[in-house]
């Protein structure tokens, strides 16, 4: 899949995962979209601050790369 990584080193495993995220055009916070893969051409998305509705291409998602979160191993 093009949006998840695993890095491998010689002494541990560190997995990967991303997210896909828009700036909201008023306030400018960053609005995480998780289904990068499902999400139409144009979509529409409620920032968590400020309230306003924005509509976005699938062209303007920026990725985000963030360590796993389990503290446990599966």
């Amino acid at each position: 899949m093009f949006f998840s990584s695993n890095t491998q080193t010689a002494t541990n495993r560190k997995a990967t995962w991303a997210r896909g995220v828009v700036p909201c055009d008023k306030c400018r916070a960053q609005n995480a979209v998780y289904r990068v893969e499902a999400v139409a051409d144009e979509f529409s998305v409620r920032c968590s601050q400020c309230g306003h509705r924005g509509f976005y291409r699938k062209s303007e998602i920026g990725i985000q790369q963030l360590p796993e979160r389990r503290l446990k191993k599966r």
